[in-house]
Order: C-alpha cells, then sequence, then structure tokens
C-alpha cells in the first residue's frame, strides 16, 4: 500500500465535480425569464414548454418547485374549504326551530306519519341526504 500523499488528494479536490448537477442550476440562467412570465400570470405548465422549445428542456413540477423555492412564491392549499351551512332560523322562545313544529310544506317531507312498534307516533327527522330505509326493532322471539 502506498503512503498518503496530501498534494494529490489537493489535486482531485480542486478536480472534483459532484455527479449531480445543484439543484435548478440549468433554471437559474432563465431566472429574469421565468419571472416576467410568472409577471404575466403564465401557468407553470406554459413556462415549461417556451423554455423547452428554446434548448432547456424542463417540466412543470421543476418550474413550480423553482418558483416556490427560488422566487419565493406561496404555495395554495389543495384542499378547498367545508362549505358553509345556512344558520338554522331561532325561534322567539330562544330554541332552534325543528322539525315537529315546521309545517311539513317547508321541511319537504310527507304529510304521513309513522308510528313506532309501540303506537307513538316517530318524529320526521329526515331532512337531505341519501334515503336510508328504515328498520323497525322486532321484540326478541321467547324460547
Amino acid at each position: 500500500m502506498t503512503s498518503f500523499d496530501p498534494a494529490t488528494v489537493r489535486k482531485a479536490v480542486e478536480e472534483f465535480t459532484p455527479r449531480r448537477p445543484q439543484k435548478f442550476q440549468d433554471l437559474l440562467s432563465a431566472k429574469d425569464v421565468i419571472t416576467e412570465l410568472r409577471q404575466k400570470r403564465a401557468s407553470y405548465r406554459s413556462i415549461a414548454d417556451l423554455l423547452t422549445q428554446h434548448c432547456l428542456p424542463t417540466n412543470k413540477t421543476a418550474i413550480a418547485m423553482f418558483c416556490h423555492q427560488v422566487l419565493g412564491e406561496n404555495i395554495r392549499p389543495r384542499k378547498r374549504p367545508g362549505r358553509k351551512r345556512p344558520p338554522v332560523p331561532v325561534s322567539p322562545n330562544g330554541e332552534g326551530t325543528t322539525l315537529e313544529s315546521a309545517p311539513a310544506s317547508e321541511v319537504g317531507t310527507p304529510t304521513e306519519s309513522s308510528t313506532n312498534p309501540d303506537g307513538n307516533e316517530a318524529p320526521q327527522t329526515r331532512t337531505r341526504g341519501p334515503r336510508i330505509a328504515h328498520v323497525r326493532m322486532l321484540k326478541p322471539q321467547s324460547t
């Protein structure tokens, strides 16, 4: 085995180039062009297509990452905010309107009343959503 030679190592360090180029190294030369196009509201895809046509092959994901990290553009959240439900009307006694107190024509439910197996009248609680069959609770059979 040969001995360690610092001069040889220093020469190797000077000639060293990383295998993978620095991130966005190709796009840094087009930074001004990309900035101008984004100010003109150009999409990432159209910027990538334009740069690819002019000898700088890239894709829309690389342009988006470049804009977020180098140009400091905000990243918009993917999830849309939920839909707000309308407020429940309040009756004079301070309670919210229920289906029992609202006329059937307002609620959109049939005027027929259903009865429980006990003989009591069941309140109409369904106002919207999928229609699901009413399952009657059967009394267990004694053996």
